[in-house]
């Protein structure tokens, strides 16, 4: 300190005082501005992390559904696939006669009569109704009906009526329906058109 005690202070050292002063003024000024403006990058910064965050759990929830979604899709195209197997065709439907012959055959029922009703079209099938009478013992028509509702196609009884049992057997009138898909082609096999 003695180096101050009889020193005057000249223009000189104030200009050098006053200039550092100055420098030291601008620097913490620039220092502050770059600060302020470092923070409010950070800020930004954060704020797009956690949208981003935000988005790729969205994405990473969306990929797991995405699985399973496909899976169950999968599952869908089966069971179409499955019930297209199981409804007949235009060129079916006189195997399918012939089917309910074996089924009534084997189930021990005798045909009295079979007839084709209109076909009842939808928008998306083709209801083919056939009215049957059949004569049989109560528990073979049983057995028959059963046959037909739980074979691999898919069939529908309506309209059951059983009389009483005469000389052994009773007579059963129903409706036996099957059904198609409506082709997406104007005109299928057979020239049923779409309504």
């Amino acid at each position: 300190m003695e180096f101050f005690k009889n020193r005057v202070i000249t223009k000189a050292d104030w200009i050098i005082i006053g200039a550092s002063l100055f420098l030291l003024l601008v620097v913490t000024l620039v220092y502050f501005v770059a600060l302020s403006f470092l923070k409010e990058q950070v800020r930004d910064l954060r704020a797009e992390i956690v949208t981003t965050q935000t988005e790729l759990a969205e994405a990473r929830a969306i990929a797991a559904k995405r699985d399973g979604l496909l899976m169950e899709l999968e599952e869908v195209r089966n069971n179409i696939s499955s019930f297209e197997e199981r409804l007949p065709t235009d060129k079916e439907v006189p195997k399918l006669l012939s089917q309910f012959q074996q089924i009534a055959e084997l189930s021990g029922v005798k045909y009295q009569s079979i007839t084709a009703e209109p076909i009842d079209e939808k928008e998306l099938y083709v209801r083919i109704p056939f009215k049957v009478k059949v004569k049989a013992k109560y528990p073979e028509i049983g057995k028959f009906l059963s046959s037909l509702e739980f074979g691999n196609r898919f069939i529908k009884v309506e309209n059951l009526e059983i009389g009483p049992e005469r000389e052994g057997a009773s007579e059963a009138d129903f409706v036996i329906c099957t059904f198609m898909f409506v082709s997406k082609d104007p005109e299928v096999e057979s020239g049923v058109t779409r309504s």
